[in-house]
């Protein structure tokens, strides 16, 4: 586990389970509640516009104040998202220009589909 999103999660899950802590029981079921809802809404956002970097980790932190699978989940995607970045950083600009061109084709196709 990269120390650093492992740290970074700690963090944010501690501020999340002091938040939880101190209600009680309806407002704990809510927070489960809400922290599916946002994790679900982040997935949508992977095929429809939004910040899905930020809201799937957001609900993965909520859910992670309650289910260890979660933390799991959440460390193991910061780690990913890390590790994208570095080789994102790393890759020469024909690569970047290319990727680029083909998320534009596929964000095309879908508009189109969608409005079509």
């Amino acid at each position: 586990m990269d120390e650093e999103a492992s740290e970074w999660a700690d963090r944010k899950v501690d501020q999340a389970s002091d938040i939880y802590e101190r209600h009680g029981r309806i407002f704990k079921g809510m927070w489960i509640a809400v922290g599916f809802v946002v994790v679900a809404a982040g997935i949508a956002m992977i095929v429809f516009p939004g910040p899905v970097t930020v809201v799937v980790p957001l609900g993965l932190v909520m859910l992670a104040a309650v289910f260890g699978w979660a933390r799991r989940l959440l460390v193991r995607s910061v780690e990913h998202g890390e590790e994208a970045s570095r080789r994102f950083q790393r890759a020469s600009t024909t690569v970047k220009v290319l990727t680029f061109a083909a998320s534009a084709c596929v964000a095309a196709a879908i508009a189109a589909w969608f409005f079509l």
